[in-house]
């Protein structure tokens, strides 16, 4: 049976006027023209409440003048609107509670448990900050009086509210002078979700879907950079396009989970997500695997086999290491992107497939290109966009996030594992060549020489066991090179590692020359 639609009523004097259905979208009542239920009486707020469905289903209302907690909405039970007017829950919908019923009572603080937790990345680059949307709405305006606060001259006092609701989240102007603009579309209220780009004056934001600290988004992605909150905006615009997408990066950086993402944010999620790297195949078993054969067409072929083109049909399609194909399958390869068909090894008839290609690489493709080495015309066919992906050293932001998810992902297996602020530090420092896939295998081996604690011991040993090496004694090396990147702030490179500022500039003014000429900051910051 269908759950009735619920609904607010509008009343004058005890009088039901008019019932206003409560979910599509969160209801703005107040005496403001552009409310969504319209009050016309001086007494009443421009802006007085604002009613949504709360995580159980049931409307609830936010005092926008007072800024006070949720109010579950009762039949019998009214909110006033100025002196003569009022809202409540539609009767009809539950029995009918005393109108005695203290509001006190209802009170109930909502967070955004269920569908997507939304983040905000309010900026670019380095500067960009980020803001969870929570489950309660959030100003965004130049006045300190905003929740959140933007120091951008073209932004009004108070310029547009962000509306969370079970599935997603509004945001709606407040009469500003600029205009919301979501998606380069002006907007008076619209939906916001992953991969939204709002312009808030010349603000940009991007809206991402992004776990806690430690934690994996949906996709299985984890992010704590500026680097990689950009490419989570890219991966949002990009998974609704059916075009393909080559993911540069050095290996084990994490090209795969960013292909993932980009399948499972996509209207594909529910079909294949087929993975192959081109650079492991045989290469007399590359056609076959790529485009599968025919029973008999070469010793060892005892049986008809699909190829991952058609093991992907409807779904997508990564293949990793593209680089390392050779001219002739690059030639096949070009004849199937050009018509979406493949002809199997040893067969007769073409079998059309319906694949969304994902390709990745680490080598410079434009450089193979120019050499000779890779076809011009099948570069051009792979790459409509393209997202680059950098190594670990460059975002030791990330080194943090990553370690906690990995021993989060091994509690059921190791138990509980936390690290300390010198096993932090001692990840941190190191450089990673080994990227993401090392990362992974030295938190997990520390993980397991250790009870309860990972300390700086385990990660070292770690270190030296797996990858053949001893990590870094203290943070000086992957500081200077953080120094160049924050354009000489000690401070900033502090914060990245996760150290104190005294600690790094005392490190650094004894590791001698800070590289690319930032000599001259690193001495006025050591004074």
């Amino acid at each position: 049976m269908t759950r009735p639609m619920d609904a607010i009523v509008l009343s004058f004097r005890g009088e039901p006027l008019r019932v206003f259905p409560v979910g599509q979208r969160p209801l703005e009542v107040g005496s403001g023209p552009s409310c969504d239920v319209v009050v016309h009486d001086a007494a009443v707020p421009s802006r007085a409440w604002l009613v949504h469905e709360g995580l159980d289903g049931a409307p609830v209302a936010r005092d926008l003048v007072n800024d006070g907690p949720l109010l579950r909405l009762v039949p019998g039970v009214e909110l006033p609107l100025g002196e003569r007017y009022a809202i409540a829950r539609a009767p009809a919908l539950d029995p009918p509670r005393s109108r005695e019923l203290s509001l006190a009572t209802e009170q109930i603080v909502i967070g955004l448990d269920e569908g997507e937790k939304l983040t905000l990345v309010i900026g670019r680059g380095r500067d960009a900050r980020r803001v969870r949307l929570e489950g309660t709405p959030l100003t965004l305006g130049s006045a300190p009086s905003c929740d959140v606060v933007l120091s951008d001259r073209a932004v009004s006092a108070v310029h547009c509210r962000l509306e969370p609701d079970r599935q997603s989240a509004w945001v709606r102007d407040l009469g500003s002078r600029n205009g919301t603009w979501v998606d380069n579309v002006r907007t008076g209220l619209g939906r916001i979700a992953p991969g939204s780009r709002m312009r808030v004056g010349r603000t940009e934001i991007f809206v991402v879907d992004q776990g806690a600290r430690g934690d994996a988004r949906a996709d299985g992605l984890v992010a704590s950079s500026w680097q990689m909150i950009e490419i989570l905006g890219r991966v949002e615009a990009l998974s609704r396009s059916m075009a393909p997408v080559l993911v540069w990066g050095p290996s084990g950086a994490g090209k795969e989970g960013i292909a993932r993402a980009l399948h499972t944010r996509g209207p594909r999620a529910r079909e294949p997500f087929v993975a192959v790297n081109a650079a492991a195949i045989p290469r007399d078993l590359v056609e076959s695997e790529l485009f599968g054969h025919e029973k008999g067409a070469f010793t060892g072929a005892d049986a008809s086999r699909r190829g991952v083109f058609e093991q992907a049909d409807r779904g997508t399609l990564f293949l990793d290491e593209i680089g390392e194909l050779s001219m002739s399958i690059q030639a096949r390869l070009l004849r199937v992107l050009d018509n979406w068909s493949v002809k199997r090894v040893g067969g007769e008839t073409e079998r059309r497939v319906d694949v969304r290609l994902v390709c990745a690489t680490h080598r410079d493709l434009r450089s193979l290109v120019a050499r000779g080495g890779f076809r011009s015309d099948l570069y051009y066919r792979l790459v409509h966009a393209r997202i680059d992906v950098p190594p670990l050293s460059d975002r030791p932001e990330d080194v943090r996030a990553l370690a906690a998810h990995f021993l989060e992902q091994a509690r059921p297996h190791l138990g509980a594992r936390t690290l300390s602020q010198e096993a932090i530090e001692c990840l941190v420092s190191y450089g990673w060549p080994g990227n993401v896939r090392e990362l992974r295998s030295v938190v997990l081996g520390a993980a397991t020489s250790s009870s309860g604690i990972v300390h700086k011991e385990d990660v070292r040993t770690a270190i030296a066991e797996i990858s053949g090496a001893e990590a870094l004694s203290d943070v000086s090396p992957l500081g200077a090179r953080l120094l160049v990147q924050q354009h000489g702030s000690v401070s900033a490179a502090a914060r990245a590692i996760g150290v104190a500022r005294s600690t790094l500039r005392d490190r650094l003014a004894r590791s001698g020359p800070v590289p690319d000429g930032r000599t001259r900051a690193l001495r006025t910051a050591t004074g």
